[in-house]
């Protein structure tokens, strides 16, 4: 099972992800915002991270950027509500896989079992809809 950091500024979407993540027995650690995220990044062995994207302080399009520059990068499930440009735009910066919120489970688990067998190799999107 993977080590996952759900980054969200929305207590309900990061609580949302974690159980979903924690019912299939992985080990998940949350972050409120793009620098607390960068803080647990360092500081844990995480595997994948399942960023939003609008944000307060650090967004997730820059978390992204940052992230792509370690050796070797964590893969990137990038989540928004507000449409399929952001989501766009998230793949482009590095984001392996997108989803619309609200998240389908079923979903948000292919993604992360897709990340767990491909690392960072391959980019794709999914959509909810």
């Amino acid at each position: 099972m993977a080590r996952i950091l759900i980054v969200d500024d929305q207590e309900s979407d990061r609580l949302l992800i974690q159980a979903i993540l924690a019912r299939v027995g992985h080990d998940t650690v949350v972050a409120t915002g793009g620098e607390e995220a960068l803080r647990e990044f360092l500081k844990s062995g995480i595997d994948i991270v399942v960023t939003d994207l609008q944000m307060p302080d650090v967004h997730g399009f820059e978390l992204i950027s940052i992230l792509r520059e370690f050796d070797p990068p964590p893969a990137v499930i990038a989540v928004s509500a507000t449409g399929p440009f952001q989501l766009q735009m998230a793949e482009a910066l590095g984001a392996q896989w997108t989803l619309m919120k609200p998240l389908d489970p079923r979903l948000l688990l292919d993604a992360v079992q897709r990340a767990e067998e491909s690392g960072s190799a391959d980019q794709e999107h999914l959509s909810s809809s």
